[in-house]
């Protein structure tokens, strides 16, 4: 018979390929599960969703629940997303690769309450892993619980000092609060590390604006424009600053 992975001939008793390694029963896990790595790797996420289901049926562990929520956030499926990575963790509950994924796609969905809680389960379980602090505080963030987010992008910074992101956000979040000066200060940490975006020098001009700094603000608003003209914001704010109102 031949390999209906790599089409070469092999013996008719013959339970794995010995050129590609592929079961050679289709009624296996073992089959759908690798070929659906191998549709996976070719970009073909559907079809390679639709192996790993079928090892999910044939199979219940918790790696091909996992594969099949991956597979499923991949082409949008948020709701099969999220079911299947619940039951990888009904089978491994711990594991905080499978809670970091479930939290991003219950983020995604709008359930960022319910991500809180999974991404801080993820952190008990591995606190070194750095990412989840990114995602809870942003999740606090978009709760309204401002110091809580700060918090946490303070202890992304801490794993991950090379993070410009968290500067970032640590700037929108101190600026939410107020705190002008403390924002300005991670926003000129990127600038300093050579981060050239026109919404960080949007940001930066508005901060300045908010300080009384009109000369600097003018001249990050325009280097805001520059690199976008189509940003709104920084040709909104540097009309408002350099054009007087009329009388």
């Amino acid at each position: 018979m031949k390999c209906r992975n790599c089409g070469k001939d092999i013996n008719d008793d013959f339970l794995f390929c010995p050129y590609c390694g592929m079961p050679t029963r289709e009624d296996s896990p073992e089959y759908y599960t690798r070929r659906g790595a191998e549709l996976r790797r070719r970009g073909k996420v559907r079809d390679a969703l639709e192996h790993c289901k079928k090892a999910a049926e044939l199979h219940k562990d918790p790696y091909i629940f996992r594969s099949v929520g991956e597979l499923a956030y991949m082409v949008g499926n948020l709701n099969e997303a999220i079911e299947n990575y619940n039951k990888s963790l009904e089978l491994l509950p711990d594991f905080p690769d499978t809670l970091y994924s479930l939290g991003i796609a219950l983020f995604r969905k709008g359930l960022i309450k319910r991500a809180i809680e999974v991404f801080g389960r993820c952190l008990q379980v591995n606190p070194d892993f750095s990412m989840a602090y990114y995602w809870l505080g942003h999740s606090y963030y978009h709760t309204g619980r401002i110091d809580k987010a700060i918090e946490n992008f303070h202890k992304l910074l801490e794993h991950s000092p090379q993070s410009k992101i968290a500067h970032y956000h640590l700037g929108i979040a101190y600026h939410s609060k107020g705190e002008e000066d403390k924002a300005f200060e991670h926003f000129k940490k990127l600038e300093e590390e050579g981060v050239e975006y026109a919404s960080l020098f949007f940001h930066m001009g508005n901060v300045l604006y908010r300080l009384h700094k009109l000369t600097d603000a003018v001249n990050y608003l325009k280097k805001a424009v520059k690199i976008n003209p189509d940003e709104e914001r920084a040709r909104r704010l540097l009309a408002r600053i350099t054009e007087p109102p009329e009388v």
